[in-house]
């Protein structure tokens, strides 16, 4: 049993790294490195440059996004109508809450 525990420790471990990794490259984190790496504003109104600060702010919102696709996804095995019904709710307002956030910075950017 140990094993077995010690393993899925192992598993969510490494699929953490995989995500956060995912994560990062998606969110340009090599546009920032060459574009804006001397940039002194959080954000640059310009679509060919990115910083820092931008990836990490995607990077934030494609987590806060995958929680709630998490939500979804846990509303599929609930048995309760009431607890489905609340974790779709919760789920679709957290992807709304990441969308509007994107476009907020998308609008900034333009």
């Amino acid at each position: 049993m140990s094993l077995l525990g010690s393993a899925s420790k192992v598993a969510v471990i490494v699929a953490g790294g995989y995500l956060i990794a995912l994560f990062v490259l998606t969110s340009g984190v090599v546009n920032a490195s060459i574009e804006g790496a001397g940039a002194q504003a959080f954000i640059i109104p310009s679509r060919s440059v990115q910083t820092l600060g931008e990836t990490a702010a995607i990077t934030f919102i494609l987590f806060i996004g995958l929680a709630g696709m998490l939500m979804l996804h846990r509303a599929g095995a609930m048995t309760a109508p009431r607890a489905q019904r609340s974790m779709l709710g919760g789920g679709f307002g957290i992807i709304g809450i990441a969308m509007f956030i994107g476009y907020l910075l998308i609008s900034v950017k333009v």
